[in-house]
């Protein structure tokens, strides 16, 4: 038995890690990650797009790269835990949502030009959680938020509520699209990143073998008072995939990855100081 495992931790300021997905410009995956692909240098949509192999062809072909980016990191994350995909609840984070198509929309009100009632429809913050949750016939508790660079902090808050009162494993998935041109300066410009994390109860048990890679410590996760406590080193991604709102997730997955424990800063500095103490399961 892993020993950060059903007996081993039964408090409720612990959750456990149980896989990780992600979604970055050139690393379409857990296993490039692994062998050190950390992101391309670009800007706009100058790579290969997400897949979105998980939604249903219909729902694909109208699904925003958002949309396709937080699917595939999503299924990743589901079946790395071996959940059920029909079943587990979701929380889905993002600052922006699809900023870029609702700013297209305001455009073609603006200027009197007739607008796509589907285009509208894959506007709105939940889009992401709405086509997952169809494609996969998810009858579980699903939600979307948004916080800023407090995103992936409000998420995992979110999903570890509903793991203390559900008992149930949560996916938690957060994202946000290239940055939409003229609405962010150049300099604060960024590109598409989605990183989905499964949280457990501490009392779960991980079906076929599978064990946790670690445990949250709840104390940690709320804005740090008095002296700033020691933090895992931020992880060397591109500048434009560092600067999105939701890089400090890429800080939380290498330190699972490298089964390295420690405080991990859940906004890389731009918001409220949020952080939350990882511990990684024995080899």
């Amino acid at each position: 038995m892993n020993a950060l495992e059903p007996q081993a931790v039964k408090d409720a300021d612990h959750v456990l890690i149980g896989s990780v997905g992600i979604w970055l410009p050139g690393v379409p995956d857990l296993e490039h990650f692994k062998r050190g692909a950390r992101g391309m240098e670009v800007a706009g949509s100058d790579y290969a797009p997400p897949g979105g192999k998980s939604i249903e062809p219909r729902s694909r072909r109208r699904a925003s790269r958002l949309s396709r980016a937080m699917a595939d990191a999503c299924i990743e994350a589901i079946t790395g835990a071996g959940l059920d995909a029909t079943r587990v609840p979701t929380v889905f984070g993002s600052a922006l949502g699809e900023a870029a198509t609702m700013l297209t929309l305001l455009d073609q009100m603006w200027r009197g030009q007739e607008m796509s009632p589907m285009a509208f429809a894959t506007s709105v913050h939940s889009a992401a959680s709405g086509v997952v949750s169809i494609s996969s016939e998810n009858r579980g508790f699903t939600t979307s938020l948004s916080a800023d660079f407090d995103t992936a902090s409000a998420a995992i808050m979110e999903a570890w509520g509903l793991t203390q009162t559900m008992r149930t494993p949560v996916i938690v998935v957060c994202g946000d699209d290239d940055s939409p041109k003229d609405f962010v300066p150049d300099e604060e410009a960024f590109d598409l990143v989605a990183v989905a994390i499964s949280l457990c109860p501490s009392d779960h048990v991980f079906p076929d073998g599978k064990r946790a890679l670690g445990r949250l410590t709840w104390p940690s996760i709320s804005a740090p008072t008095g002296a700033a406590p020691a933090l895992l080193a931020s992880l060397e991604v591109s500048a434009r995939v560092g600067r999105n709102p939701q890089a400090g997730l890429l800080d939380l997955v290498a330190a699972v990855v490298a089964g390295k424990s420690g405080n991990v800063r859940l906004d890389r500095g731009r918001g409220s100081g949020h952080f939350i103490a990882f511990t990684a399961a024995p080899p």
